[in-house]
């Protein structure tokens, strides 16, 4: 640690400066980590989002693309991605997240270590070493920059797997021809109206990750579309129509997780902007759904946020779904789901009631979903029982 402070008392580095973790040497890198992780904590500015609010559409996307690239800080591919890992993708336990082998919820066959299991080449099989996967494949806008580097295209991933991947689109597979350690899989893809074609199909609780991701991308590179060529999901920058669907049910699917929130908070440290479907979830409908936000408010938007609370989460025997900040009448119904769709728990809420407490002792480990049924919308939480 004290090499850490040595270092950046004599030199002219900053603690507001997004490139920090670049300028440090590796040797300190770690421990700079563990000082500078409050750092990287930045919650959502105020007003950050104002000029969006009350938007809808094409309208709601041309002001979020003007908002995240205003500020936006230009990353190197090496080192500053490596770097920027230490901070966007480390676990609870310090190893890496990898949404191409990670169980959240459960045991992945293999876990990684930050910094010391990075390649750029590695072996024909599983948990060899990580690198850095394009999601949206970075054939398909000739490795150009900013695209290159920008950390909602880019994430650290098994070296053999994304290999593997290569340029396929995502999708729905029928047949697997490959199923890799966590369940993802490669083979046909049967998703309605998607080209007759191989595809990759993440598992479940990564596939709200990807769509987040990619209406992140097509956001912020609507003015650069002539950057990017022709493939199965889009049109240069525009999403396909049967993948916009696709994806929606996706981020329908596998809701915002303490994960992304953590790496949005730290993107936004790096990179200076955010990615406003973490942020707003609602935002994906009201641009490619049936969602409409026109008549939403800064306070309004604003209400909804933290509204329903789980605890404990992860839970062992037990949670409580507690909505003590709403109305008392304003909660309908309770239902949790396992990621098949089966419905495991149901509860009509009688009036005056604000809480719930879930009996979980005999559920498998893993992720879960909770609806929460009110008045005038449904709230998607995630649950993860240990």
């Amino acid at each position: 640690m004290l090499c850490f402070y040595y270092q950046l008392a004599n030199s002219d580095l900053h603690l507001s400066d997004p490139l920090l973790l670049q300028k440090i040497e590796p040797v300190s890198r770690f421990f700079a980590l563990l000082f500078l992780l409050p750092l990287f904590a930045q919650a959502q500015p105020s007003g950050y989002y104002n000029s969006a609010y009350g938007l809808s559409g094409n309208a709601l996307e041309l002001q979020l693309h003007s908002i995240i690239s205003a500020g936006y800080t230009q990353l190197s591919y090496t080192p500053g991605l490596w770097n920027a890992y230490y901070s966007t993708d480390a676990k609870a336990n310090g190893k890496l997240w990898d949404i191409y082998s990670d169980i959240p919820g459960g045991t992945p066959s293999y876990e990684y270590t930050m910094g010391t299991q990075q390649c750029g080449n590695g072996a024909n099989h599983e948990n060899s070493c990580y690198n850095r996967e394009h999601v949206w494949p970075q054939s398909k806008f000739s490795s150009n920059y900013p695209m290159e580097s920008d950390l909602w295209i880019a994430y650290p991933t098994d070296y053999y797997v994304n290999g593997q991947r290569a340029d396929l689109p995502y999708g729905i597979v029928g047949t697997a021809t490959k199923t890799f350690t966590n369940g993802t899989k490669i083979g046909n893809n049967t998703y309605l109206g998607a080209p007759v074609s191989s595809c990759f199909e993440p598992i479940d609780s990564f596939k709200g990750d990807i769509a987040r991701s990619y209406f992140y991308i097509v956001t912020r590179y609507l003015a650069d579309s002539n950057k990017f060529s022709n493939w199965e999901m889009a049109t240069k920058a525009t999403l396909q129509p049967w993948a916009v669907q696709m994806l929606l049910s996706w981020h329908h699917l596998d809701p915002v997780s303490t994960k992304e929130i953590a790496r949005n908070n730290a993107a936004y440290a790096l990179q200076g902007n955010r990615n406003p479907f973490i942020d707003y979830p609602q935002f994906a409908d009201c641009i490619w759904g049936n969602g409409n936000c026109a008549s939403l408010s800064v306070a309004s938007f604003e209400a909804v946020r933290n509204q329903v609370a789980l605890y404990p989460n992860p839970a062992h025997e037990q949670v409580t779904i507690n909505w003590q900040q709403l109305t008392p009448d304003e909660v309908l119904a309770v239902d949790v789901l396992n990621l098949q769709g089966q419905l495991l728990y149901h509860k009509d809420v009688v009036k005056g009631e604000n809480s719930v407490e879930v009996d979980t002792r005999n559920w498998a480990a893993g992720m879960y979903l909770l609806k929460v049924q009110m008045k005038d919308r449904l709230e998607t939480l995630k649950l993860s029982v240990q």
